[in-house]
Parts: structure tokens; C-alpha cells; sequence
């Protein structure tokens, strides 16, 4: 059997979008020869993809799209600090409607570098999650801790800047983001 070593490189936890290469780690994973390297296969999980004619406007739009980013440009009014998307797992297709089973036991805490919560938001059903100011109530960098149903959790490892979650949260992820914010 023809065998190969993938050397991965893991650079943050799974709500975090950079980190420090003093805090990486190296793992050497043998793979079957069989098995391709590259992105992992994106999902639907739900089965659901949500388009602005069967979705329409509003709070469950778009899940998965960089909503702060579009908010600037189409409404800006509604261009809230903090937004993105919870996921059941990584690799979720942009669009892709999450249909979380328990939204209002799902909380997204934003804490300030000394680690005290200053916000918590809960998604809807569609797995988006907003915060309701334009500009953060408290200084930058933060970082969040998503807390599942079970009362599990997952902390983002690196201090942000920027509240637009699926920016960096995306398919397969961006600067260093393992991939969507998906549930512990």
C-alpha cells in the first residue's frame, strides 16, 4: 500500500481566525495514497439552500455570507458589529440554512481580553446571530466562546478586531479559520 505524509499545520482553535506560530502545532498524518489532498467536501447538512426568492430579506438571509460585509454596502444602518452564522459543522455551503434544532440554547459570548462576557448573542433557527449596535461597547480585540445546547463549549484562540464572523468563517475557511463555526 502506498502511504504519504500531510503535514498539517493547526494554527488556532475552531472559532479563531489567526494565531501565533509560537502557539501552532505540527502534526505528521499518514494518509491512504487513495485519498486527495485539498479542501474538505462542503456540505448542506439541512438540505436547505436559502435564496432570496424562497428565503426573502430579514434575519434568517443569507446564512453563511459575510453579513457585515454585505450590510455595509446594501444597509448600512444595519451594519451590526458583531454577525455570522453557527453551523453543525465546518464545511457548510454558503447558503446552506442550518436549521438548528435548539437556536435559543445556543450562545454566542463575545469576552473582552480579561475574558469577562460583555455580549451574548443567540442564533435563529437559520443559525445567524447579530449583535445590535453598529460599533462594539467595549475596546478591541475580543474573542467568543460558543456554547452548545449541552452546555459544552469551544473558545476562539486568537483576539479579533473584526466582528464580521464569516468573513473568516467561511466553507472551507479564511486567514487561518478552521472552517464555519460549527457546534462543540
Amino acid at each position: 500500500m502506498t502511504r504519504w505524509t500531510w503535514k498539517a499545520l493547526f494554527l488556532c482553535g475552531a472559532l479563531g481566525c489567526s494565531a501565533e506560530p509560537g502557539m501552532a502545532v505540527v502534526l505528521d498524518v499518514d494518509v491512504d495514497a487513495g485519498v486527495e489532498p485539498g479542501p474538505a467536501p462542503t456540505t448542506c447538512a439541512s438540505g436547505s439552500i436559502w435564496t432570496e426568492a424562497t428565503g426573502g430579506t430579514g434575519a434568517t438571509m443569507a446564512p453563511g455570507y459575510a453579513c457585515r460585509n454585505c450590510h455595509l454596502r446594501q444597509a448600512p444602518s444595519m451594519a451590526y458589529f458583531f454577525m455570522g452564522t453557527v453551523f453543525p459543522s465546518l464545511h457548510e455551503a454558503d447558503g446552506c440554512d442550518a436549521r438548528l434544532v435548539e437556536p435559543s440554547s445556543v450562545k454566542v459570548e463575545i469576552l473582552d481580553m480579561e475574558d469577562q462576557v460583555r455580549l451574548t448573542l443567540v442564533p435563529n433557527s437559520a443559525g445567524n446571530f447579530m449583535s445590535t449596535t453598529l460599533q462594539p461597547s467595549f475596546p478591541m480585540p475580543y474573542r467568543a466562546r460558543l456554547v452548545g445546547p449541552d452546555g459544552t463549549s469551544r473558545m476562539m484562540a486568537t483576539p479579533q478586531s473584526n466582528g464580521d464572523c464569516n468573513s473568516c468563517h467561511t466553507e472551507q475557511g479564511a486567514q487561518n479559520a478552521p472552517g464555519r463555526i460549527a457546534l462543540p
